[in-house]
């Protein structure tokens, strides 16, 4: 894991998430690549609708505030002992972090809506990442100020090509913790189908990656897997879970309910999943 993206944009979280790319990168040793989008959508307002703003003076508010988290990443980044450079573009969000992926080994985004953007489209720009890229992406827990790498791990494990993706993408980063706990979720805690890949396979290539890690089969509480998954992976202390992400259809998930769509809409802790 040598080149890490981290999309910025301005949102309350925005300074713990540069904090987390960095322990991130310090842990791994890697190169910060920050990715600044602004979105066309916001630029569009201005340019298509100059009759609501004719002294451009909510346009040059919108530009100040883009220029001071450009600044205050920048003196933020300046001060660190890691290797990163800054792009600012205009365009799709979405669009713009996974072509910026296809050259990145871990995606840092953030769950939280940019200023003046509802829950909904922060959502919907994640899935949109998620799908698209090859990369794992990974999300600071909404309870945790800081992001220890050296923490424990927890791998929700279901046999999946997803979670499988997941663990592999992001091996480098699961090394980095003192305890790796694989964890299967069944209806009742029973043993079940394997799926594509038997937990033998991961607890193989995690041996062969230098990583001990112990299994665990536990049984589904209240019919939801994120929840149980949450709850395991705090009563171990985990600094991270990393699970697989729309195994199933992903509208299926929005209107059903769905272990991704819950994780990425909150997660007390940091969350690593790949398509």
């Amino acid at each position: 894991m040598k080149t890490i993206l981290l999309h910025v944009q301005a949102d309350p979280a925005v300074a713990k998430r540069v904090e987390t790319a960095l322990a991130i990168a310090r842990a791994v040793d890697a190169h910060l690549e920050v990715l600044h989008v602004t979105s066309e959508d916001a630029a569009a307002v201005f340019q298509s609708f100059g009759g609501i703003d004719p002294d451009r003076s909510a346009e040059r508010a919108f530009d100040a505030g883009e220029d001071a988290l450009e600044a205050a990443v920048k003196k933020e980044l300046s001060n660190e002992d890691i290797q990163w450079d800054y792009q600012r573009v205009t365009g799709s969000t979405a669009g713009s972090i996974v072509a910026k992926a296809a050259l990145a080994d871990l995606v840092l985004a953030g769950r939280l809506p940019r200023n003046g953007d509802s829950k909904s489209a922060a959502i919907t720009v994640l899935g949109d990442v998620l799908m698209n890229s090859a990369s794992p992406v990974f999300l600071r827990g909404d309870e945790r100020d800081c992001f220890d790498p050296k923490g424990p791990c927890v791998i929700g494990w279901d046999g999946s090509f997803e979670v499988a993706n997941a663990v592999r993408g992001g091996i480098d980063l699961i090394r980095q913790a003192s305890q790796v706990h694989v964890v299967r979720v069944t209806e009742d805690g029973e043993e079940v189908p394997a799926g594509l890949y038997p937990v033998t396979d991961v607890l193989e290539y995690l041996s062969r990656n230098g990583v001990k890690a112990e299994y665990t089969r536990i049984a589904e509480v209240d019919g939801k897997v994120s929840k149980t998954l949450i709850d395991f992976a705090e009563d171990k202390g985990a600094e991270m879970l990393v699970v697989g992400g729309y195994g199933r259809s992903r509208l299926g998930e929005k209107l059903f309910g769905g272990t991704t769509h819950a994780l990425l809409k909150a997660c007390p802790i940091g969350l690593m999943v790949a398509h």
